[in-house]
């Protein structure tokens, strides 16, 4: 589905977050062909897992519909992590994911943070690919993730 349409960004709301949780996990279905619950128990309730302590899930919608998904969690007093980015397959390879990085990154700021770490699969070259051309570097891998980092 192609869209001009504007993304517009908030925190996930109670109401949000099965629609969210879904976002995710089918992403997780695509790239995995399962979906193990146990190793996602953050997800069984988005709103309170990341709605404290430094932490933040944000929803792009599109005209109500959530599109794409992205977190900010606390690693120390000056750094984030961003975890959770996922866009619906429909909305894929539109800069949807790169909107929402740059939303997490400009929240991240205000939050008081100055970098911010994150992980990928080493196996998903479209995500190590959008972090790279926005600036994270990689300061570690292995066998399976690779971890980057960005001043902000």
């Amino acid at each position: 589905m192609k869209t001009t349409t504007e993304v517009n960004f908030t925190k996930v709301t109670e109401q949000q977050q099965g629609a969210a949780k879904d976002i995710i996990l089918e992403g997780f279905k695509e790239y995995f062909g399962f979906i193990d619950h146990t190793m996602n128990p953050d997800l069984n309730n988005i709103y309170r897992h990341y709605n404290m302590n430094g932490n933040a899930f944000y929803v792009g919608e599109i005209e109500d519909w959530i599109i794409c998904t992205g977190a900010i969690t606390k690693e120390s007093e000056s750094t984030a992590r961003i975890e959770r980015m996922s866009v619906k397959k429909e909305y894929r390879r539109q800069g949807i994911a790169q909107k929402m990085l740059f939303h997490l990154e400009k929240q991240a700021g205000k939050m008081g943070y100055s970098k911010i770490v994150m992980e990928t699969n080493k196996e998903w070259p479209s995500a190590i690919n959008l972090y790279n051309t926005n600036g994270y570097t990689p300061f570690k891998r292995d066998s399976q993730r690779i971890h980057m980092l960005k001043e902000l």
